[in-house]
C-alpha cells in the first residue's frame, strides 16, 4: 500500500478504460451522470503522478465509489446496502463469519467486498479471489495493527482515514484504485 512503481503501461491501460467507459451505455453499476466521472478520475490518474493534486482527488472519488460497486455486483446486495431478500442474507451469513450481516443493511466496503465474493459463479468474484490469493496470502498489518487479508480491507483502511481527514491524501494508491475500477467495469456482467 502507498506505493507504486513501474512503467507508463498503467497509465496508457487506464486512459483506454477511462476511453471505453466514456463511449459505454449506462449499466447499473455504472449508470448515467455517474460513469462519466468515474471516467473523468480515471484520466486524472493515468495522466498526473500521484504526487500531483488531481491524483489526490480522483484517488478519494475513486476510493468512494468501491461500496457501491461492491453491493450491486454481489448479487445480494442493493444499492443502498439493503439486502434484496432474506435468502441472500442468510447465503451471506453462512459463508462469512460477521455480526454485521445481521443488520438490515451492509455498510461497509470491506463486507461488501466479502459478500460478493460469496459467489464465485460471478466474474468479478473470479478475478477478486484470483488477486487476493496473490495479493494476500496471509493478512497483513497496516497502522494501528489493523489486518488487512483482501482488497476490500486495503480498500477500506486508506478510505476511512481519508473520509475522517486523518490523512489528507491517498493518492500513492490512485493507481490501485484505477486498476480494481477497470476490473468491475470489464467484469460487471
Amino acid at each position: 500500500m502507498g506505493a507504486f512503481s513501474g512503467t507508463d503501461e498503467v497509465d496508457r491501460f487506464l486512459m483506454h478504460v477511462a476511453h471505453d467507459m466514456e463511449t459505454s451505455k449506462p449499466t447499473t453499476v455504472f449508470p448515467g451522470r455517474y460513469k462519466e466521472h468515474v471516467s473523468y478520475a480515471l484520466n486524472m490518474v493515468a495522466t498526473h503522478t500521484f504526487t500531483d493534486p488531481p491524483a489526490a482527488i480522483a484517488s478519494v472519488y475513486l476510493a468512494t465509489r468501491f461500496e457501491f460497486y461492491f453491493r450491486i455486483l454481489s448479487g445480494k446486495l442493493s444499492a443502498d446496502g439493503t439486502w434484496i431478500s432474506s435468502q441472500a442474507q442468510s447465503t451471506a451469513k453462512a459463508a462469512i463469519n460477521d455480526r454485521r450481516l445481521a443488520s438490515s443493511r451492509v455498510s461497509s466496503v470491506a463486507l461488501a467486498y466479502k459478500v460478493l465474493k460469496t459467489d464465485l459463479s460471478k466474474t468479478a468474484a473470479q478475478v477478486f479471489n484470483k488477486l487476493d490469493k496473490a495479493l494476500f496470502p496471509t493478512p497483513r498489518k497496516a497502522g494501528a495493527g489493523s489486518a488487512i487479508a483482501d482488497i476490500g480491507d486495503r480498500i477500506e483502511y486508506l478510505r476511512h482515514a481519508a473520509g475522517h481527514g486523518e490523512w489528507g491524501d491517498i493518492s500513492a494508491d490512485s493507481k490501485f484504485y484505477g486498476l480494481v475500477t477497470a476490473i468491475i467495469f470489464y467484469n460487471q456482467a
